[in-house]
């Protein structure tokens, strides 16, 4: 993702706000344990999913520890959705975890951001080491999108090829395999925990204008890409990867809208507890 919070969290479709909202509801009146919890959120972006959405699922809570690795965003998320239970820290838990961090969540939530993560197995262990015995972890997010497929077609062209080195790193497995739900079911059984449910679904978010499209994907593009991109050649891009997203399950709507459909992946996981 670039560094452009505001754009990011403006031109998100409100629908995609509405759809975590009610999965939120439902998967958090399954979960059972502390009454007063300390919350992990990885990867809170601009920090309105935090504040605006995940605060009120957490009536009785001790704080909520809301991490990005980009400072950017976790500045805007501090100076726009700040709250007194809420610590925003930019920190990147793959490659880092505090020490004093071992069993310390009764939850974790991932909210579109677990796509981001390359190496699954690295991650599962850490998430073990941070949730207390018997703690939960909750994904709402992307296996595939058309932007995924949009960068590989342009990494392909002979005028964008030089920009999109190595953005295979930044396409989850999920975009390419079948099987995966069976696949992270095992994994997770295999660093400790119990999977309560992993499933995928297509989804279709609708955009209110190619305009909101183009920007809000604009957003989405890996900081490595964008940064690379001469300014005068900046336009050019965005009109070529208008272009391109046109050809990936896109719906033009009679009301002017715009639907792309996304394959979304919940998994929802319990840590064993040391007992069991």
């Amino acid at each position: 993702m670039n560094t452009k919070p505001f754009q990011f969290y403006s031109n998100r479709p409100e629908e995609n706000l509405e759809w975590t909202n009610s999965k939120l509801s439902y998967y958090v009146s399954k979960m059972s344990g502390s009454n007063w919890d300390t919350v992990l959120d990885f990867g809170c972006g601009p920090g309105d999913v935090t504040k605006n959405i995940l605060l009120k699922h957490c009536p009785n809570f001790t704080k909520i520890i809301a991490i990005d690795v980009q400072p950017t965003f976790v500045e805007f998320a501090k100076k726009t959705f700040g709250h007194e239970r809420i610590d925003y820290l930019v920190l990147d838990i793959t490659e880092k975890t505090p020490a004093q961090w071992r069993e310390m969540f009764d939850k974790v939530f991932a909210f579109f951001s677990l796509h981001y993560v390359g190496d699954f197995k690295k991650f599962l262990n850490i998430l073990h080491d941070v949730l207390k015995p018997g703690g939960y972890f909750l994904s709402l997010g992307i296996a595939s999108a058309p932007a995924f497929s949009v960068w590989l077609e342009m990494s392909m062209t002979e005028e964008w090829k030089q920009y999109f080195i190595g953005i295979e790193k930044y396409i989850p497995v999920t975009h390419a395999i079948k099987n995966y739900c069976d696949q992270f079911r095992q994994l997770a059984e295999e660093c400790g925990f119990v999977p309560i449910a992993i499933t995928s679904s297509l989804e279709s978010v609708t955009f209110d204008s190619e305009k909101q499209l183009v920007d809000f994907h604009e957003c989405v593009l890996p900081e490595e890409i964008v940064k690379q991109l001469p300014l005068e050649m900046f336009d050019k891009f965005l009109d070529d990867y208008r272009k391109a997203f046109r050809k990936d399950e896109i719906t033009y709507n009679a009301d002017g809208t715009i639907s792309v459909q996304h394959t979304i992946l919940e998994i929802f996981l319990q840590s064993k507890n040391s007992a069991s």
